[in-house]
Order: structure tokens, then C-alpha cells, then sequence
């Protein structure tokens, strides 16, 4: 703001009608301006002594100090909303962030779910599917594989869960070369 300017909205400051922006480089000019500073004690003495004498009132006995603290008010107010602003939009950028933060917690948290639940859907088809297929899970049809004769063998050599499981599957594939070749 130059003094031009400043000069001319020292009536609006003293009546109070200058806002935000305008009365925030108001005062900063008038701080960093001896000149415009005379001017506006000059106005400020008239305009506020006459309205004071309009009213009936007692005069002040120092102007410049009711101006200077005019000045301090207005500018702290304006300081003070500029604060509050920042603060708020800080905030409200925290709370984006936070709910975005939850937002995609929960997403990940159901993606993964969901693929849990598809690996354990898929589990049947790929362990041990080629060898048992769906009789791995039905006591019933355990009969053609004669697993009850198997299993009382191969307790009797006190091995491993693989090791028997194993020597079963090599003891299956045998069975499947000698059927093959008799079928043929």
C-alpha cells in the first residue's frame, strides 16, 4: 500500500469500516510511515474531538495514545483471526488425513480378508488333490485306496506323517503302472 492510498482510508479506519486484508496493510503502512502516521493522529484528533464534542462528552487528553491503542487492538484482532484460521484448516486437514488413514486401514483389512477366504476356498483343489481328489475329505470312499490295511503297516515301522505318506503315494503309483500295463 502506498501512502496515496493509506491517506485516503484513514477516514474508513477511524469509523471502524475497513476489513480484513485492507485494514491489515493499512496498519502495517501506518507503521513503517512516519508521514502517513502524523496524518493519521491529525484526523484521528479532529474526527474523534468533534464527535466527542457532538456527544456531549469530556475530551480526551491524549489522542495519540487512544490511536496507538486502536491500532494495537485492530491489528491483534486481525492477527488472531489470521491464527484461527490456520489453525482451523489445519485441523480439518488432520481430521482428511485421519479418516483417510482409517478408510484405508479398513479397505486393506477387507482385501485381505477377502483373499483369505479365497486361498482357504482354493485349498482343496491343490493339496493332495491329484492323488486323493475329493475323497481326502470323505471317510466313505477312503475303502478304495484300502488306507486301514496301509496305515496298520506302516505303524508298525513307526515313521513320520511324510515319510508314510510317501511311501503310500510311490506304493499308489506302482499299483497304477501294473493296472496300466495289464490294461493294455
Amino acid at each position: 500500500m502506498n501512502c496515496l492510498e493509506a491517506q485516503s482510508k484513514i477516514v474508513a479506519f477511524i469509523e471502524d469500516k475497513l476489513e480484513g486484508g485492507e485494514l491489515l496493510e493499512f496498519v502495517r503502512h501506518i507503521r513503517s510511515c512516519e508521514n502517513c502516521a502524523e496524518e493519521l493522529e491529525i484526523y484521528y484528533t479532529l474526527l474523534v474531538g468533534m464527535k466527542q464534542l457532538d456527544n456531549d462528552q469530556e475530551l480526551s487528553n491524549d489522542f495519540k495514545a487512544q490511536m496507538e491503542e486502536k491500532l494495537n487492538v485492530e491489528y491483534k484482532h486481525i492477527q488472531n483471526r489470521r491464527k484461527l484460521t490456520g489453525s482451523t484448516i489445519v485441523l480439518i486437514i488432520a481430521g482428511i488425513c485421519t479418516v483417510g488413514f482409517f478408510a484405508y486401514e479398513s479397505y486393506k483389512n477387507t482385501k485381505y480378508l477377502q483373499e483369505q477366504a479365497a486361498i482357504k476356498a482354493a485349498q482343496p483343489e491343490y493339496y493332495y488333490y491329484e492323488s486323493f481328489g475329493n475323497s481326502l475329505f470323505r471317510s466313505e470312499e477312503y475303502e478304495m485306496f484300502n488306507l486301514a490295511d496301509y496305515m496298520n503297516e506302516v505303524q508298525k515301522e513307526n515313521s513320520s506323517y511324510y515319510e508314510r505318506l510317501r511311501i503310500y503315494l510311490n506304493n499308489q503309483e506302482g499299483e497304477n503302472k501294473v493296472e496300466e500295463t495289464i490294461t493294455d
